[in-house]
């Protein structure tokens, strides 16, 4: 009986020694292939900034031509609102779905389950955003741009955030299906329609052409993505019929307050920032403020854009697994690491930077940036634990901090722009990366330090966690 049970050991030892030498190849293959899928990520997000980028100036010019500064301020309202509106009603429901989608990998009926609900919500939204901003048009018009003539744009603009909402869903679904090309393909067709829209009807008829012309070129995407649609090889149109799951709405709407407080919070912030800079510095200052932030916008779009296209999907592969943790590491050491090259790039390079992409005038910015360069790494290092609050659905953090940063921003800009000029702005950008930085790692400390699979201190599957 011994000979026996001695035999049976030395054969389980060496099957379990051939189980982890297999597992180990696996394992350095799958290693292989996903940091493969991040570098393709960084590449097509890095080809969509670029491009994205390109169209942004072109446009630029042509509107400061044939619609002036006030022409421009306009279209910068019509814009601002639709963002908000399509934050509020449609991004949480887009990260619902990048987040969750994964989830279904291997179980196609609560995939066509989830991804119906979500399309249901979304057309709920839809007709809400077009019925309401309808009924608003003139008072909104008149807040926003200054006029009742420019109603009809208004009401475009409703249009444009109903489809911009249903626009999320189709593409985050084919996202986090793996088809990240296809993704790209599709932001680059609907950047060079909505151009094709809204130059010549700027260019024809002026302001309210250029208004019409702006929120007609957001609605471009919806017809885009659904084209895209037909032709995707991991999701079909038939897996947004179905009916609507109750369970699945909740797991769904845990993520809209989180999102409500992203969409609102840091554009108001950084206009009460600007005003503020332009009240104690004048306008001439904080148009150079403006300048070095937005050189920040060029070079960390890149790094967003393909942490947008790869992370969320990919935290849904991983969660309630031990690789969570690695993956998160891993991730942050990519993108802060890859932020930290170009920061330290830009700032040995940093008179060359302005000359090439602004002017003489601008030569001042340069004095900016090595706070604002270093404040860039402290912020991509809080964006990408702020992925992972989202993804683990931990919506009381994730809105604390979403409310607290612009506030810290904002007062710290408060107290030491009249101190210390303009500056005083860079250091409080540093202070508020630093505190989101500390506080989204506090807040995750049982992932990032004891290796929590993410679902320890969840109360349920969708339901909001500290």
């Amino acid at each position: 009986m011994d000979g026996v049970t001695q035999h049976l050991r030395e054969s389980g030892d060496k099957a379990s020694t051939q189980s982890r030498a297999g597992f180990a190849v696996l394992e350095i293959f799958r290693r292989k292939v996903w940091g493969a899928r991040w570098y393709r990520a960084l590449g097509l997000g890095g080809l969509h900034s670029l491009r994205g980028l390109v169209l942004s100036f072109v446009t630029i010019k042509f509107t400061a031509v044939y619609l002036g500064p006030s022409g421009i301020a306009l279209v910068a309202q019509l814009g601002n609102f639709i963002s908000i509106c399509h934050g509020i009603l449609g991004g949480g429901i887009g990260t619902a779905t990048a987040r969750l989608y994964p989830e279904f990998g291997h179980d196609p009926a609560g995939r066509k389950r989830f991804l119906a609900t979500a399309w249901r919500l979304a057309s709920l939204f839809a007709v809400v955003s077009i019925v309401v901003i309808a009924l608003g048009s003139s008072p909104l018009a008149r807040w926003l741009l200054t006029s009742d003539e420019h109603g009809t744009a208004v009401m475009l603009a409703g249009v444009a955030v109903a489809c911009l909402v249903l626009n999320t869903v189709i593409i985050s679904a084919i996202n986090s299906a793996g088809e990240m090309g296809r993704v790209v393909v599709c932001y680059a067709i609907t950047s060079v329609v909505a151009f094709a829209v809204y130059v010549p009807a700027s260019v024809v008829w002026g302001i309210p052409g250029g208004l019409i012309g702006f929120a007609i070129s957001q609605s471009v995407c919806l017809p885009v993505s659904l084209a895209m649609l037909r032709w995707s090889s991991s999701v079909a149109p038939q897996d947004f019929r179905g009916r609507f799951d109750r369970t699945e709405a909740r797991r769904i709407l845990a993520f809209a307050p989180m999102l409500i407080a992203h969409s609102t919070m840091s554009p108001l912030g950084l206009i009460l920032i600007r005003d503020m800079v332009a009240s104690e510095l004048g306008l001439v200052t904080a148009g150079l403020w403006q300048a070095t932030w937005r050189v920040s916008e060029i070079y960390m779009g890149i790094v967003m854009a393909s942490l947008s296209l790869y992370f969320l999907p990919r935290l849904g592969e991983v969660m309630g697994t031990r690789a969570l943790r690695e993956e998160i590491v891993r991730t942050f050491a990519r993108a802060v690491g890859i932020t930290a090259a170009v920061a330290l790039t830009i700032f040995l390079l940093r008179d060359w930077v302005v000359r090439i992409v602004f002017t003489e005038e601008f030569l001042s910015v340069r004095d900016l940036m090595p706070f604002q360069l270093l404040g860039d790494v402290l912020r991509m290092a809080a964006w990408t634990l702020g992925f992972v609050l989202v993804a683990l659905v931990r919506s009381r953090w994730y809105i604390v901090l979403e409310i607290l940063i612009p506030a810290i921003y904002f007062g710290g800009a408060l107290y030491l722009v009249p101190k210390f000029g303009v500056r005083g702005v860079t250091w409080a950008y540093c202070l508020a990366g630093a505190t989101h930085f500390a506080i989204s790692a506090f807040a995750l400390r049982d992932v990032l330090i004891q290796g929590s699979d993410g679902r320890s201190n969840r109360r349920g599957s969708g339901n909001p966690s500290d």
